[in-house]
């Protein structure tokens, strides 16, 4: 099965998009959220979202969900909770540059057609939001975040999302940063990053003691060209990613199944190839066991990719 479609044609006073998330909510339904803007980091970048009618196969007409006056707001992370609660972490830009960013959050008990009013998850400038974070084995949320000065990977960690600590930091020699998070089957996590400037491939670092202390990086076989990977855990036990397979390009893009969690990645499949920008993907699967991909189509809209397993392993 492979369906596409755009969420948006176009949104006006908005001629750019980016960073999409998405997430399943209690009734089955899809919401998804981005950023929209003049160009990335202007005044006006605000958060957006749509629903998708599973029945209908339609999104609803994009909305505004967060706009912080006079400062960008960016990297939006949907998440679904197991009472129901629908979270969006994202950050909010205080100075020119990612650097200077907080993490803020605000939910909805409505699937999403009411939110309260934002709140800052973390005082600090500097650490981003960028991956869904994903419950462990043990109980606890793990928040993947990164710390834009020093192109640095960590987790945020809580049980009852009032009490957080930090994770150790990941360290690469080139950089790494958006870490995407999964529990394999032994309960040890592993973390897919973006590469900084100087590297080639995404980095990968596990752990052993439920996202505490994380492994010395290692470069993996998947290229990166400087741009967000995803890696999810699909329900059957696969691994899946979608990433952009160049050195220094944000196209193709491709997603790819790994099903001995992860030491291989045979079966793959081009989303997109022509030129231009096709990156940041984000990826769901919901009740009935669908793929949803979501992902930056040339900066003029977010694109929706519809697949099943057999898809990818045909």
């Amino acid at each position: 099965m492979y369906e596409e479609r755009l969420i948006f044609k176009e949104i006006e006073g908005f001629p750019e998009h980016h960073a999409s998330t998405i997430t399943v909510l209690p009734d089955g339904n899809l919401l998804a959220a981005w950023y929209s803007c003049d160009y990335e980091g202007a005044i006006n970048e605000a958060i957006f979202y749509s629903r998708f009618s599973i029945d209908r196969g339609v999104w609803s007409k994009p909305k505004v969900l967060v706009k912080t006056p006079n400062y960008p707001d960016g990297n939006p992370v949907l998440f679904t909770d197991k009472n129901g609660r629908v979270w969006l972490f994202y950050v909010t830009m205080y100075k020119k540059g990612w650097e200077y960013c907080k993490v803020k959050y605000t939910f909805s008990d409505d699937q999403g057609e009411t939110w309260n009013e934002p709140r800052i998850l973390i005082d600090e400038l500097g650490y981003m939001t960028r991956n869904e974070p994903i419950y462990l084995s043990n109980g606890v949320l793990l928040l993947p975040l990164y710390d834009e000065r020093d192109w640095s990977s960590l987790m945020y960690l809580t049980k009852n999302f009032e009490e957080w600590v930090f994770s150790d930091k990941i360290r690469c020699s080139t950089g790494c940063i958006q870490p995407s998070v999964v529990e394999l089957s032994d309960n040890t996590l592993l973390a897919y990053m973006r590469r900084g400037r100087n590297g080639k491939y995404a980095w990968m670092s596990i752990s052993r003691d439920f996202g505490k202390t994380w492994s010395q990086s290692e470069e993996t076989k998947l290229k990166n060209p400087n741009s967000a990977i995803e890696l999810i855990k699909l329900k059957n036990g696969n691994l899946l990613t979608v990433f952009n397979d160049s050195f220094n390009k944000r196209t193709p893009l491709v997603v790819s199944i790994s099903l001995d969690e992860g030491k291989t990645w045979g079966h793959r499949k081009i989303l997109e190839s022509e030129k231009g920008e096709f990156s940041y993907p984000t990826a769901m699967q919901d009740k009935d066991g669908l793929i949803h991909i979501l992902y930056t189509y040339k900066r003029l809209s977010i694109k929706h990719v519809t697949i099943d397993e057999e898809w990818v392993l045909g």
